[in-house]
């Protein structure tokens, strides 16, 4: 390859670097109430189409530390059910804004305060159309039922350990796309009606 072409494939690549970060939109949403907790949440930015990374702040107001998990958490994205996209459900560990390498099931937030945390989520909709950085997301008003967040979960941890005896040294980005069909696979095997419907889900409640 000849420095011409090399100098040509790097301002590429940066040029779509700079344009990857520009088109990442932060929206200022309101706290809500963390579901079977007494901490608040807002999600402010998305990374990602059919599954990504949501970014949220997860906020104490009480006078004692309080512990966060985000296992059964799913979003709403903002604007009208009957026309959005698909709703993000969180799967597998957290990560710190302070510690992006280290992965958590659950955090301990400090009383008075807010601490910003990275989520990997899935698409719960198979129906619907995927969302992007544009869609602003409000959490769900509950949680899924347990039975249906632990298989989800479950079936998540068991296609990471797949690409992990293959030998990946990235096994959970590696098995996004299995965890993918397996939430679609569980959530559509037996539809549990959410925080968010709309007239996109009737042919899904009939089948019920």
């Amino acid at each position: 390859m000849s420095v011409r072409n090399s100098v040509r494939n790097l301002v590429f690549l940066v040029v779509s670097l700079v344009v990857a970060v520009a088109s990442a939109e932060r929206h200022d949403t309101k706290f809500k109430a963390v579901p079977g907790s007494s901490l608040e949440i807002r999600a402010v930015e998305y990374d990602g189409a059919v599954n990504g990374t949501l970014k949220v702040q997860v906020k104490n107001t009480a006078k004692t530390t309080q512990k966060f998990a985000a296992t059964g958490l799913y979003f709403v994205p903002q604007g009208d059910p009957d026309t959005a996209p698909q709703r993000l459900g969180a799967v597998g560990p957290m990560q710190l804004a302070t510690d992006t390498k280290k992965e958590q099931a659950s955090i301990e937030v400090p009383a008075g305060a807010t601490v910003d945390v990275a989520l990997d989520v899935f698409c719960i909709d198979s129906h619907r159309g995927s969302p992007s950085s544009k869609n602003a997301f409000d959490v769900g008003a509950t949680r899924m039922p347990k039975e249906l967040s632990q298989k989800i979960e479950s079936s998540a941890d068991a296609a990471v350990e797949t690409e992990r005896k293959s030998g990946n040294a990235t096994p959970r980005p590696a098995a996004k796309g299995a965890i993918q069909s397996k939430v679609w696979e569980s959530r559509d095997a037996s539809w549990v009606e959410l925080d968010g419907e709309g007239k996109q889900e009737v042919a899904k409640k009939k089948k019920r």
